[in-house]
């Protein structure tokens, strides 16, 4: 893949796979994203991507998976990357080959990336329900924010940081992405930079002449990505009692983990996802998401006492 000039490119630059790890939501546990890192690509290629940045949750597994599998796939380049959760809200960081550890402070976190070479965005910097940089953007060494995230679907988030990108405008590179879970939302949101390649990229948001584009997924999108993630769990509960895809065991971290639930667990799980899955408990579920952030936003709440709902599990 090689640069051309003058050409305005797109890249993804938030991208999750199978490799983020395990959400909790209230009483249930579930995948993250239960993509593969080449299906990943091929469809950041099919939606008109020239980048994509595989971007799960404290590992570079998936990316570096991505970059093995995926030397056939032409015209469309890999960026190693990884969403870092360190103690004062996540961090998204590109360019790198060695997992940043997480739980460590923004400040050594962003220090251990440029020790790779690598680059430092905030992404949703104003979330109402992820751990997010807030106002320690202005005092951290980033090379950007994301002012524009493809899964919030809140009213507050995108528009704060784009409020802000636009007061401050020089001082950080602009970006977006999908910050897609599923494969279907990939290239929705996207960064604008010059050129086409990840080298582009790269000196593009260096020099600050990025941009974000695309949209935001709808609520039914965010529903159908939960179901989509349910159902393939239960898929390989019901499989593990068959005494399945043990070959796969050290392969896929979603069997692996499936594998390693006692009984209970799976049995609560499955037990979880038919009362998720009753109508309309998944519209209700969604629809009172909107009106705490709608809360949140109106009354200024302290959001942090929620990460404890959405964070990841390791």
């Amino acid at each position: 893949m090689s640069s051309c000039p003058g050409v305005q490119g797109k890249a993804d630059l938030h991208v999750h796979t199978k490799y983020s790890g395990v959400h909790k939501m209230g009483p249930l546990r579930f995948p993250e994203s239960v993509s593969d890192p080449v299906d990943v690509v091929k469809k950041a290629k099919a939606a008109g991507m020239d980048v994509v940045c595989i971007t799960d949750h404290n590992s570079v597994t998936g990316a570096h998976r991505a970059v093995r599998d995926c030397k056939d796939i032409k015209d469309i380049g890999i960026v190693i990357g990884e969403e870092v959760s360190t103690a004062d809200g996540e961090v998204l960081a590109y360019f790198i080959e060695d997992e940043i550890p997480a739980g460590l402070s923004a400040v050594e976190t962003i220090e251990r990336i440029r020790e790779q070479g690598g680059l430092a965005i905030a992404p949703h910097p104003f979330s109402l329900h992820c751990p997010c940089l807030k106002d320690q953007i202005f005092d951290l060494d980033l090379d950007g924010i994301e002012i524009l995230n493809g899964g919030h679907i809140d009213d507050y988030a995108n528009a704060h940081a784009q409020e802000i990108g636009k007061k401050e405008y020089g001082r950080w590179a602009l970006t977006g992405g999908s910050d897609s879970h599923c494969l279907k939302n990939i290239g929705a949101t996207y960064t604008l930079f010059e050129g086409n390649t990840p080298e582009d990229l790269r000196k593009s948001i260096l020099n600050k002449t990025t941009d974000a584009d695309g949209e935001i997924i709808l609520m039914n999108q965010a529903i159908a990505w939960s179901i989509e993630v349910i159902v393939h769990s239960d898929k390989l509960i019901l499989r593990s009692f068959l005494g399945l895809d043990k070959e796969k065991i050290d392969d896929d971290p979603i069997i692996y983990k499936v594998h390693k639930m006692k009984l209970g667990q799976k049995l609560g799980a499955l037990f979880g996802s038919l009362v998720y899955f009753t109508p309309p408990i998944p519209f209700i579920a969604g629809g009172l998401s909107k009106v705490t952030f709608k809360k949140l936003e109106k009354h200024g709440i302290d959001d942090s006492e929620m990460f404890d709902i959405f964070k990841p599990f390791p």
